[in-house]
């Protein structure tokens, strides 16, 4: 089930279940108020006559009739097993009507993945010919053709941009994992970044650790913070990125984020006046959680954004 479904599920659930547990505390207020008043009226009459009875017999203190409360516990009782019964009794039944109502929109979910999967597998033979007859003329060229070169880093976009819509399209899919240096990767695809953003500085001080993730993953992962860094940074301030605690951690002192705990939702955008489709950080939370890498976003406007993937 995928983390947006177990999210509809909850809803459900609660809502299910709420609306039960809400008429069963109305049905037991009522009940409340009315057998305790049954028994209020009934020890008031039973009160009067032991007290006449009292004052005829003449026993002496006869106060104490007057002072008598309805016995409420046996009541109090009642309506806590009640609740128990309630409880155990309606949440199969919550969790039921809450499957039935989740699955059309879990069938139409997967006919949509299924959809996104088969074009983007289809797509990937038409990609693959442009970039390797591209790479043959480029090899066979005396120079290096700039027009060519653009056709070749459009064409690795739509590859990056392929195994993003899988991630997302099939977030369950078994991944092969293998151990990779959090340093080399890291570093790796900083010097690209500084390549191609030769004014922005970088601060790269990653130490060595081997970490079990999918290598495709974990490239696209930090690509795309690493590119988001650098789309929200202001002024081409210096971007940090070093390990603590075995996490990597990322910080820019960009414009900062607003809703941070909303960036990974899909079509979410801060800010529409930066290129960028809103599914970038949504295929990210895809890729982190099937290699089971932990992120935390701290995030403050016009102070910057802190991000911390947690490799243990």
């Amino acid at each position: 089930m995928k983390r947006y479904e177990k999210v509809a599920l909850l809803r459900f659930f609660a809502l299910f279940l709420g609306a039960f547990m809400l008429m069963f505390l109305l049905l037991g207020s009522l009940y409340y108020l009315q057998e305790s008043s049954r028994l209020t009226k009934e020890l008031e009459l039973t009160t009067q006559l032991n007290y006449i009875e009292c004052i005829r017999l003449q026993m002496g203190d006869c106060f104490e009739y007057k002072n008598a409360k309805p016995p409420l516990d046996s009541l109090y009782k009642d309506i806590f097993y009640a609740l128990a019964l309630v409880l155990v009794f309606f949440i199969p039944i919550s969790l039921f009507l809450s499957f039935f109502a989740l699955k059309p929109v879990r069938t139409a979910s997967t006919m949509i993945d299924n959809f996104i999967a088969n074009i983007v597998h289809d797509i990937n033979t038409p990609i693959a010919t442009i970039m390797l007859n591209a790479k043959s003329i480029l090899r066979k060229s005396k120079e290096e053709p700039k027009k060519l070169k653009r056709i070749l880093s459009s064409a690795k976009q739509l590859t990056n941009m392929q195994h993003d819509l899988l991630a997302l399209a099939d977030e369950n899919s078994e991944i092969e994992k293998e151990l990779v240096d959090l340093k080399s990767i890291s570093e790796e695809i900083v010097d690209g970044f500084r390549l191609q953003y030769s004014s922005q500085p970088f601060e790269a001080s990653v130490e060595h650790q081997n970490i079990e993730v999918n290598l495709v993953d974990i490239r696209r992962i930090l690509q795309n913070l690493f590119s988001n860094a650098v789309k929200y940074n202001k002024d081409e301030k210096l971007i940090k990125i070093y390990t603590q605690d075995k996490c990597l951690i990322i910080e820019d002192q960009g414009k900062g984020m607003e809703n941070p705990e909303k960036v990974f939702e899909k079509n979410y955008r801060e800010d529409y006046s930066i290129q960028g489709n809103g599914l970038g950080l949504a295929s990210v939370l895809a890729m982190l959680e099937r290699n089971n890498i932990k992120i935390d976003v701290k995030s403050k406007i016009n102070s910057g954004t802190k991000i911390v993937l947690n490799f243990r």
